[in-house]
């Protein structure tokens, strides 16, 4: 057996040993008892990668004010129906469905990845148009909002 090398090794896994102690928080080490709360089940959310846009925050007076701003948070949005569910560019399509939330909280609506559409909210209706220069065949129509996102299939003429 190789003393030199066996020494070598050693002092390496002890500096190693040492570095990670001094860049683990001290609570890591410990083993804490796993807390187990019974909570209620929640529906499942679905998660966005759009970006918000740069917006400048509000300034709100006092607490009361601030507790009566308008909240884009909630359930994902849910689509019904499409009508109708195919066109070409420039053909007005309307969306029908749930949870789409205040004007303000409507992030986007796209017919495929890169291919955003100008759109109108009215209550539980969206009003877009198939934007020119788009991918033909079959996309997903998305909507997003704060919350999250949905999509319907749409064929694009």
């Amino acid at each position: 057996m190789n003393t030199a090398t066996d020494s070598r090794f050693t002092v390496a896994i002890g500096v190693l040993a040492i570095c990670l102690a001094a860049i683990s928080p001290a609570d890591t080490w410990a083993a804490e008892p796993v807390k187990q709360e019974k909570k209620a089940k929640q529906p499942s959310r679905t998660r966005t990668q759009a970006l918000a846009p740069k917006a400048a925050s509000p300034k709100f007076a006092s607490a009361e004010t601030a507790g009566k701003a308008q909240s884009c948070f909630g359930e994902a949005p849910m689509l019904d129906k499409l009508t109708p569910d195919e066109g070409k560019a420039g053909d007005k399509v309307t969306i029908t469905g749930t949870n789409f939330g205040a004007a303000a909280c409507l992030r986007s609506v796209s017919f495929g990845p890169g291919h955003p559409a100008q759109f109108q909210q009215t209550n539980d209706n969206i009003t877009t148009t198939v934007p020119s220069g788009g991918k033909k065949g079959l996309v997903l129509l998305t909507v997003t909002t704060a919350s999250g996102e949905n999509s319907k299939p749409f064929l694009v003429k």
